[in-house]
C-alpha cells in the first residue's frame, strides 16, 4: 500500500471519531505557531484555553483540527461542552464514557482501558484506549486523551493506538495544560514570543 493511500486512509479514520459538541459559546480554530521543534497549539473556548505541543518536525497540519503526526498516525484536536456530557461531577470520566457510548452504537463491539501509565499523577488529565471492531473483525484504535475544563472537556485523539506511539502520548499529556485566560490577540502575540525562544 503506498504511503499516500496509508495516510489518506489514516486521516479517514480520525475524521469518522465523532467531533460533537454542544455550543454554549463557538470555540475559536485551534492556533499553531511554529518553532524549531514542532508547533506550541493553543485551543480555546469561552475565557479559557488548552495548550499544547506537537514535537517533531515530521508533524503535517492537515487543517486546525487534524495533525498527521507522524506518517502512521493521526491526531484529532476537538472540545466537548458538558452540557453534552451531563454530568458536572466527573468530566472526564463522563467525556471517556460519551465517546464509548457513541461508538456502542456504531460498531459490533467496543473495548476501553483507562490508561494512568500515561498521565501520571495528574487528575485533571485522563488517558483512555479504545478499541473498536466491525461484525468482520476489523479493528479501529485510538487513544482519548482528555483535559477537564471549566465547561467541559479539551480533548486529543490519537490514531492509531499502538505501543510504540505511549512515548508521545506521554509527551503530548506533559503539554497539555489549561490555561486560565482569554486567548486574544495580546495572548497570542505573548505566545508567539515565547515560541520564538524555543527555536
Amino acid at each position: 500500500m503506498s504511503e499516500r493511500l496509508a495516510q489518506s486512509l489514516l486521516l479517514g479514520a480520525l475524521i469518522l471519531l465523532p467531533v460533537r459538541y454542544v455550543q454554549a459559546e463557538t470555540p475559536q480554530d485551534p492556533i499553531y505557531i511554529k518553532t524549531s521543534n514542532g508547533w506550541n497549539a493553543a485551543y480555546a473556548h469561552g475565557n479559557e484555553y488548552a495548550e499544547f505541543r506537537v514535537i517533531g518536525n515530521s508533524a503535517k497540519l492537515q487543517d486546525p483540527y487534524h495533525i498527521l503526526l507522524r506518517k502512521d498516525v493521526g491526531m484529532m484536536v476537538s472540545f466537548v461542552d458538558k452540557k453534552e456530557l451531563q454530568s458536572d461531577r466527573d468530566l472526564l470520566s463522563a467525556h471517556a464514557q460519551w465517546e464509548i457510548d457513541y461508538w456502542h452504537q456504531h460498531a459490533s463491539r467496543v473495548e476501553s482501558n483507562a490508561r494512568e501509565d500515561l498521565t501520571g499523577t495528574r487528575k485533571d488529565v485522563k488517558v483512555t484506549e479504545i478499541r473498536v471492531y466491525n461484525d468482520k473483525g476489523a479493528q479501529l484504535s485510538s487513544y482519548l486523551i482528555g483535559l477537564a475544563a471549566k465547561d467541559g472537556v479539551f480533548a486529543l485523539s490519537l490514531s492509531p493506538a499502538k505501543k510504540d506511539i505511549d512515548p508521545l502520548v506521554k509527551e503530548l499529556v506533559s503539554s497539555f495544560k489549561l490555561v486560565p485566560r482569554n486567548l486574544d490577540a495580546e495572548e497570542t502575540k505573548r505566545l508567539s514570543t515565547e515560541a520564538k525562544t524555543q527555536r
